[in-house]
């Protein structure tokens, strides 16, 4: 018994020294000493979580648990320790059943918060934060986490509170106040919002810029936490010029990269090819797999000339499927690099590329920051994120001739490349498959009305803008059974923000939102497809375009109404229906394209027409060698330029 008393003074002078290992192993001694003891198993397992020792801690909980199931900061220990381990449904039980016996354990709702904002379910990650914060949790990360939560939430205002509190509880935590110096709307309420948030946005920049420390160790560190914390990704929706805004956050950037990463930050040298050997191009991205961003690249990479380019692809992301293996089959050399920058960025450098390619930038944080830096002597970058990176670091843009205005390189800080014609060598593979196999489900199994004229608005909510939202009503007036399908993104917050500016625009028009309007789920990659098979028309989204969503569109032969705008982005549809011929459906002007919109939805022996016409000249998109042939007549161009 005595040496028990001493037992406990000994841990509880190491830990008012900190000197956790050394606690952890005098409670030890003591849970032998004292097996019985429920709360010293706890605190054990408390003391292992400290020490980054999961798989321990998750024992010591358990022998807590045996003793006494219903102990509710045992079962939240225990859930932290699942969570850390990757056993996510075991943490969320865990979780659960410890909020279950007493709503204030804090831990427990972070866990939830864990758990769900890895799923994507962010409006249930904000509600679990704000239960942590609301029984206790006042650390700093908690109230950073609560803040990325209700900015994907569009609550612009209650982020930065958050973002302010997790400051206020940790001054270190570099990351809040690079989120809350670029904060950005993910949905507008009305147009006069965008030059207040962008006016805000630049000062942010600035403030950024001015509070640098990049003499210091810790200064340089922290600043490139900071920068690989997110992007800017939703400057680009706002349907303006952003060119000065991104010319200044790449400057930031730079700082930030050159003082991390100095042996980067000089201009590199070709190296030699023996024997005239083959160009080295790298192709660098974090969505080497099914995504938008990137899966473009692999028509690219089918159809490239083997015996002039050898081929480098570099995934940088997490995730992989299907698709990755395809990129690594197409690659001469294919490296996924999951980790940090400095392992990645190694990787490249070592290959010696004469170029290197990010099929996109302003998506993925670690790309910005690589991107920021000379890994090879030709930088380029993809149009697979139409948005310039205003990076000194970046030489050229690949785009689109036929989707670029004529004006095009004012919005480029990179010299603009127009490849010929879409740009895109599109797989023909999809198309068949979606025309052999035909309509599998019906439109009540999507709960879509029979008779209605259905008009797909399928892009994602946040490229909506406020100042176009006039359209659907206009339409309607003259299509009474028109039907306007929208597909939901993951927070329901946001969804209920569109729609609420989506009512306001019907109510001006003396109209009701709720009689023409139908929000759906997100839908699965075969759902979505077959969805376009039920369709009547698709509406394009004119200040961002639909790329991917144009082209599924055409392979259902779903006649597209488009608007083509002043940026590139506003012009993907545009470009697809002058590459097949099929240019009646373009509009010049938002009164032309309600009335092109509405004759298609009224004039059903005229929509037949344009769907036939779609039919027989859709095979002009597929398999485009010549973007392909274009881009290589450039890499060798550009390599004989820098020999």
């Amino acid at each position: 018994m005595a040496r028990a008393k001493v037992l406990h003074k000994r841990v509880e002078a190491c830990l008012a020294k900190g000197r956790l290992g050394e606690a952890a192993r005098l409670l030890e001694q003591l849970c032998r000493q004292e097996s019985a003891d429920g709360a010293l198993w706890r605190r054990l397992g408390e003391i292992r979580l400290a020490l980054g020792k999961p798989a321990e801690a998750l024992q010591s909980f358990g022998r807590c648990l045996a003793l006494k199931k219903d102990e509710a900061s045992a079962l939240a220990g225990a859930a932290e320790a699942l969570w850390r381990l990757g056993r996510q449904d075991e943490a969320r039980r865990h979780a659960e059943q410890s909020l279950n016996l007493d709503p204030r354990q804090g831990r427990a709702a972070f866990v939830l918060g864990e758990v769900a904002r890895e799923k994507g379910g962010f409006d249930s990650a904000e509600r679990y934060y704000r239960q942590a914060i609301q029984t206790g949790a006042k650390e700093g990360g908690v109230h950073y986490l609560h803040g990325n939560m209700l900015k994907l939430q569009g609550r612009v205002d209650e982020a930065v509170a958050a973002y302010e509190q997790a400051l206020a509880a940790d001054p270190q935590r570099v990351e809040a106040f690079w989120e809350r110096q670029r904060l950005l709307p993910v949905i507008l309420d009305a147009e006069e919002e965008i030059a207040r948030y962008r006016e805000d946005y630049r000062q942010g920049l600035r403030r950024l810029e001015e509070s640098l420390d990049l003499k210091s160790t810790s200064g340089r560190r922290a600043a490139l936490r900071g920068a690989l914390s997110s992007t800017n990704f939703y400057l680009q929706y706002q349907g303006c010029d952003d060119l000065p805004l991104q010319e200044q956050y790449g400057r930031i950037l730079e700082k930030v990269a050159a003082a991390n990463f100095p042996q980067w930050g000089a201009g590199r040298e070709m190296a030699p090819r023996k024997g005239g050997g083959r160009i080295r191009i790298g192709y660098a991205s974090a969505f080497l797999r099914a995504h938008n961003g990137a899966v473009w690249l692999l028509g690219w990479l089918r159809h490239r000339n083997r015996e002039r380019f050898e081929i480098y692809c570099y995934h940088t992301g997490g995730k992989v499927d299907e698709k990755t293996e395809e990129f690594r089959h197409l690659s001469d050399h294919f490296h996924h690099v999951p980790g940090g920058v400095e392992q990645a960025c190694a990787r490249i450098a070592a290959d010696e590329l004469d170029i290197l390619v990010y099929p996109e930038l302003g998506m993925d944080a670690k790309s910005m920051v690589m991107a920021a830096m000379r890994l090879a002597p030709i930088q380029c970058v993809g149009w697979g994120h139409p948005i310039t990176s205003g990076l000194s670091t970046m030489d050229y843009w690949l785009s689109s001739d036929l989707m670029e205005p004529e004006n095009g390189q004012e919005h480029y800080s990179e010299r603009l490349v127009r490849l010929p014609n879409m740009a895109n060598c599109y797989s023909r593979d999809q198309h068949d498959r979606l025309q052999s196999r035909g309509a599998s489900k019906s439109r009540a199994d999507f709960g879509l009305p029979e008779g209605a004229v259905l008009y797909f608005c399928s892009q994602s909510l946040f490229k909506y803008l406020p100042q176009y939202d006039w359209l659907w009503p206009e339409i309607a007036r003259r299509v009474p059974k028109a039907k306007f399908v929208f597909l939901a993104i993951s927070s329901v917050q946001v969804v209920k923000r569109f729609m609420a500016r989506v009512e306001r625009a019907f109510a001006r028009a003396g109209l009701s939102a709720g009689d023409y309007c139908i929000m759906l789920n997100r839908q699965t990659p075969e759902d979505y497809l077959n969805l376009n098979l039920l369709m009547d028309v698709f509406l394009d989204n004119p200040p961002w375009s639909g790329n991917n969503t144009g082209l599924a569109a055409v392979d259902a032969h779903l006649p597209i109404v488009t608007w083509p705008t002043g940026f590139m982005r506003g012009r993907h549809s545009c470009a697809i229906l002058k590459m097949m011929g099929v240019t009646e459906t373009i509009a010049s002007s938002g009164e032309e394209y309600v009335e092109i919109a509405a004759r298609l939805g009224l004039e059903r022996e005229w929509r037949m027409e344009v769907k036939e016409r779609f039919a027989a000249s859709a095979e002009r998109i597929y398999e485009d060698v010549e973007c392909v042939r274009g881009l290589e007549a450039f890499y060798e161009e550009a390599v004989s330029g820098q020999s």
